[in-house]
Formats: C-alpha cells, structure tokens, sequence
C-alpha cells in the first residue's frame, strides 16, 4: 500500500491539472489608467481657488431657502432616488445571498404517507393492504469551499454593493445638480422678465412721442410703424419669458417628483442668492477622488475579478455533505422510541467531466471583465474632458462677463449723459429713450451671462463629483471575510 502512495500523488496531481480552467481564455483589456492620467497635468493649471471641497449639501452657499427645501423634497420623493434605493437594496441582498453560501442549510420536515398497495407492489402478492407512515426528522447540508469560490462570488457581490452605493451618492448630484441649474435659470428668467417689461414700457414710450411728432408733423408714419413694430416686439418678448417662468417651474416640480401643481407654490428665488461656489484648486488629484462614476466604474472592475475566480475554481472538484436524522414509524407506533430512529451521513464529490458549459460561463465573465474595464476607461477619459470643457466655458464667460459689465457702464454714462441734456432742454425725449434701450439691451446680455458663468460653476461642482465624499476603502476590494 505504501509503494502505490506515489502513483496515487501523481494521479491526483494530473487529475487536478486536468480539470483546470484552460489557460487560453484571458482578458484582453487592461486599465489605462497611468497614460490617461499623464493627460491630466493638462488641468494643473487650471487654478479657480484655494477653498476646500463642496460639501454634500453644496448648494446651501447659495443661501435660498426655497432651494434647500426643494432639494430636501427631491431627495426623498424624486423617482431616480427612488430607483437607486431599490438597485442598493438589491446589492445589500445580493450579498447576504452570497453570505448564505458559507453556511451548512438545515430544514426541518414532518410528513404523513397513507397508502394502499396493489397486488405489484405487494411483497406477498396479496395487494389492497393498507399502510400509514408517520416522519419527523432534520436535513443538513454543507458544502466545502475548497477552493475559494464562494468566497471569491462573496466578495464580488461586496463590490457590486459599494458600486450601487456609490450609484446613490451620484444620484443625488445629478439630482441636486439639475434643481439647481433650473434655479438659477429661474431667477435668470425673472430677472430678464423685469428687463423685458422696462424694454416694453420704453417702446410704448417712444410710440406715444412718435404719433405726437407725426401729430406736429414733425416726423412721418414709417417712422411711427417701426416704433409701433418695436413695442408689439417688446411684448412678444414679455411673453416668452413669462413662459420661460412657468415652463422652469414644472421643470423643478418634476425633478422634485411632484406633480404640475408644486410649480404654483414655487415663488421668485431670493434676490440676495450668492453664487459664489467654493471649488478646488487641484483638479485631477479631486477628479480621481471624488467623482462617483470613476469609484463606481473601479468597484464593478473589481467585481469582475472576482467572478472570474469564482468561475475558474468550478472547474476543480468539490465536496458535500449531506445528512438526514429523525423519526419513521408505521402507523405511528413507537414513534420516538430506539426502534423508529433513522439517520444517513452522505458525502458526496462532484468531479466536473464535461466542461463545455464552464468554459462558456469563464468566456462570459472574462467578456464581463473586458466591458467593465472599457466602461472604467471611457469613464475616466470622458470625465477628464467634461473638467477641461467647464473649466474653459468659465474662462470664457469670465472673460465675457469683463466686456458685459464694461457695455453696461457705458451705457449708463451714455443714458445718464443723455437724459441730462434733455432736462436741459438740449435734447429730446426720444433720444432719452433710445439710450434707455441700449441700456436695457446690455443689461439683459450681462444677465444672461451671469446666468451661463452660475450654470458652468454647478456644471463644475457635477463634473467634479459634487459633495461626494468616498466612506469605503478606495483600493480594497474585499472586506472581513469568513
């Protein structure tokens, strides 16, 4: 017996061996991570301030109490919340699922058989004989990870959580993001609805002067129809941007999950809202770190890692154990008693033979790996190019904003220049009212610039990941194991 312990080694070896998953089918992706980063340093220079990272409720600097509580409402009524809530509920229960898997099952069972034998199944070929069987006993199972399977499908389940996980956070800064990119516009809008009605009252100004003139003949008709076509225009554009109010409004009252009638309680943002939004002043090291969509992308990598262990170790054999133990007794004679005990102790190994099936699952989840390793990528180069894009948007309207603010002051000096003259009687009050017009048109141009320069800082504060703040360990994939 001793001289076969060799020959029995060297069998289970090359059986081993044999059921091993073939080594041809591999990943062909790799995570570009170290040359995308090289691109970054395109960033460093992209200095906006030396404050520290948004918080989670960011938009609180705003200082519009509207906002913050329709934020709040939106966090836990909107329907994206709402189904990220339901896609980490359905992570957490994955893992527990997964966590099962290291325990023995142990299920309890009673029965009661009555039965009547024909003459077949009848030893003494008697038949119609009658007989009742009562059972009481307890099934256990368990099977043994040897190889670390289990464990390895555990720890991938534990990523896929931390991904959803990560998933909710960035749902609320898209959320949060989309509300308040809709409020600034709405007090955009109101603003450039106050411009509007000025702009219309000019107009109808220069029209009552006009028929005047034409009254004195001092002027023709074509010059009173361009001035009438002025104030219709005027009016037009009133109308729109009292559209544009309401139509903000739904949006919100969308966002926030609420029905059309939510938009009729919402009122004019607070004149006093700040824009001053705190953002980092090292771009790619807070890129990497907090954008949600990157750490989430990381986590599914991982997973499917993972996977692709757990599916290599169901190519090796595997041992079960089964038991049984209880009670049988006909009739319910002596139930409990020596004569009616009944157990059976089952171990059990499973040697796969025909892999074909396995080897498609290791092909599936090496695919799986390939995606998420492309998603991971792209993630991480699109994310990069969403920083450069905002951050030369603001340049441009900070430029932009230099020019607007420098109109708007001349034409001030010219209004004011103007009407001075025409309390001096040197000019007219048509003049005074074109004046007023350029005035007004250079207003509304800072306006809407103002509007674009706080839409690209909140678009700034997204691309950055938002208030995200990262809980779990950003490089270890597996937590306290079995």
């Amino acid at each position: 017996m001793i001289k076969l312990t060799p020959l029995a080694a060297i069998l289970s070896v090359t059986f081993l061996y044999g059921c091993a998953a073939p080594s041809n089918i591999k990943p062909t992706n790799h995570m570009n991570q170290k040359s995308i980063l090289e691109h970054s340093q395109s960033l460093a220079h992209a200095h906006l301030s030396d404050a520290a990272w948004p918080k989670q409720d960011w938009w609180t600097v705003l200082n519009d109490p509207q906002l913050n509580q329709l934020i709040a409402r939106a966090l836990k009524n909107s329907p994206s919340i709402q189904l990220a809530n339901a896609n980490l509920k359905k992570a957490s229960a994955s893992v527990m699922a997964a966590d099962a898997q290291f325990d023995p099952t142990l299920d309890a069972q009673a029965g009661l058989a009555r039965t009547r034998l024909s003459r077949s199944e009848d030893y003494s070929y008697q038949g119609n004989q009658y007989g009742t069987v009562y059972n009481l006993g307890l099934n256990g199972n368990y099977s043994f990870d040897l190889w670390g399977g289990e464990r390895d499908a555990w720890e991938a389940s534990v990523n896929q959580q931390h991904a959803a996980a990560i998933d909710h956070q960035a749902a609320k800064i898209t959320l949060s993001s989309a509300i308040t990119t809709n409020y600034i516009q709405l007090a955009s809008a109101y603003r450039l609805k106050d411009l509007a009605h000025k702009d219309l009252q000019r107009t109808q100004g220069i029209v009552t002067i006009t028929k005047r003139l034409l009254d004195n003949g001092l002027t023709s008709k074509d010059k009173l129809y361009t001035a009438q076509s002025n104030a219709a225009s005027a009016r037009q554009t009133l109308k729109k941007r009292t559209l544009a109010i309401k139509q903000l409004k739904n949006a919100l009252a969308t966002l926030v999950g609420a029905g059309p009638d939510i938009a009729k309680t919402i009122q004019r943002p607070s004149s006093e809202m700040s824009t001053d939004l705190t953002l980092p002043a090292n771009l790619p090291a807070n890129l990497i770190a907090h954008r949600p969509d990157i750490v989430a992308a990381k986590w599914r990598v991982e997973a499917a890692v993972k996977n692709i262990d757990a599916a290599k170790t169901k190519f090796y054999p595997n041992l079960n154990l089964s038991a049984t133990a209880g009670f049988k007794a006909i009739m319910g004679d002596a139930m409990f008693e020596d004569v009616s005990r009944s157990w059976r102790v089952t171990p059990a190994i499973s040697l796969p033979i025909f892999t074909q099936h396995l080897k498609a699952d290791l092909i599936s989840d090496t695919a799986d790996y390939d995606s998420a390793v492309a998603q991971y990528n792209r993630t991480l180069v699109n994310a990069l190019g969403d920083v450069a894009d905002t951050i030369l948007a603001l340049k441009s309207s900070a430029n932009q904003l230099n020019d607007a603010q420098n109109s708007v002051r001349l034409a001030e000096k010219s209004y004011h220049i103007t009407e001075k003259r025409y309390q001096s009687g040197m000019g007219s009050q048509l003049e005074v009212l074109m004046a007023e017009q350029r005035l007004l048109q250079a207003e509304s141009a800072l306006t809407e610039l103002q509007n674009q320069q706080q839409e690209k800082q909140v678009a700034l504060v997204k691309v950055l990941g938002g208030g995200f703040h990262d809980t779990q360990p950003a490089d270890d994939s597996s937590t306290a194991a079995h």
